[in-house]
């Protein structure tokens, strides 16, 4: 989920209205970091009533996000959910003129950030990893001087490592010790201090 998605993607008002609430971005995190999952799993992964849970993974099933995974149930009655390949992509600039899909724009980046940082406290308050995990796990931010196309271009490296490594997870088998890894990036101008002599 990004405004700058690089798998199949979408964008209109509607894809964002059916993402544009804070549980569904939970529960598309929480079926996201397990990959395949039942809905009483998600329920408590998200802590909500099963009910309630159903109800928007039935919106982002309908709107193409998520889609049944029949095939890990062992019953008629046990209902399992995976990522579709679609996912939400939309420019910044594109929803300008239009208020409705900016709020809801700004919502969804908003809770998104909210829901990675949520899991990277869960993490650092985590006793459960080893020390080769915890010397692993790595923060790092800085602040450089660039044009709007070298942040672009920045971007496109940074996306480029990421896929050398996706490409690299998707080995079969997995290797002993193989977990799953939670990559955050943001890249955004801050204004400058007054006294900023550049």
């Amino acid at each position: 989920m990004s405004d700058k998605e690089t798998t199949k993607g979408v964008e209109s008002i509607t894809a964002l209205k059916a993402f544009a609430h804070p549980l569904r971005i939970r529960l598309y995190y929480a079926l996201r970091n397990t990959k395949v999952a039942t809905v009483s799993y998600l329920a408590d992964a998200v802590e909500a009533p099963v009910a309630q849970v159903s109800y928007h993974l039935r919106q982002l099933h309908q709107h193409g996000f998520i889609e049944p995974a029949p095939q890990h149930a062992r019953d008629a009655r046990e209902r399992w959910w995976q990522l579709s390949n679609q996912r939400l992509r939309w420019h910044a600039s594109s929803v300008l003129d239009e208020p409705e899909a900016a709020a809801m724009a700004t919502m969804i980046r908003n809770s998104a950030v909210s829901e990675q940082y949520r899991l990277i406290g869960e993490f650092n308050e985590s006793a459960e990893w080893d020390t080769g995990w915890l010397d692993a796990a790595f923060m790092a931010d800085g602040t450089i001087d660039l044009t709007h196309a070298e942040l672009t271009e920045m971007h496109a490296e940074l996306m480029a490592v990421v896929e050398r490594y996706t490409a690299l997870s998707k080995r079969q088998p997995a290797l002993p010790g193989v977990e799953r890894v939670m990559y955050v990036l943001h890249g955004f101008p801050v204004r400058r201090t007054t006294d900023d002599p550049a």
